[in-house]
């Protein structure tokens, strides 16, 4: 999917149908960043190598075509890990730890990470 479909370089929707939202009732940092409470959409920026989290202003609207850059937060980078056998639903999954939460995406073979800190 990711490469083929959803090619690479192109921000993808974080899932299927309409866009995903994330909702915080916090103020974050994510990737040395400051991220408001509030509702957003999130997209994600894949490439081979590095993905990145793109969060987005706007909110309730269908997964694609992408907004566009003019709704970003910003672009956060997230760390890829290979898992040791392949997932074949996409999931988004959150692991709490203190004041910290880390976001796992994971498809197939590739699990895509981004920690938030509770300010």
């Amino acid at each position: 999917m990711i490469g083929g479909v959803n090619p690479y370089g192109q921000p993808w929707r974080a899932g299927a149908q309409e866009a995903t939202t994330f909702v915080t009732t916090a103020n974050l940092e994510v990737d040395g960043k400051s991220v408001p409470a509030g509702d957003y959409t999130i997209f994600v920026l894949p490439n081979p190598d590095q993905w990145k989290l793109i969060i987005s202003k706007k909110t309730g609207e269908w997964g694609i075509p992408y907004p566009g850059e003019q709704y970003e937060l910003g672009r956060y980078d997230m760390r890829l890990n290979t898992l040791p056998s392949s997932v074949e639903d996409f999931t988004i999954s959150y692991v709490p730890h203190g004041k910290t939460c880390t976001m796992h995406m994971e498809w197939a073979t590739t699990r895509a990470s981004i920690t938030f800190i509770e300010k």
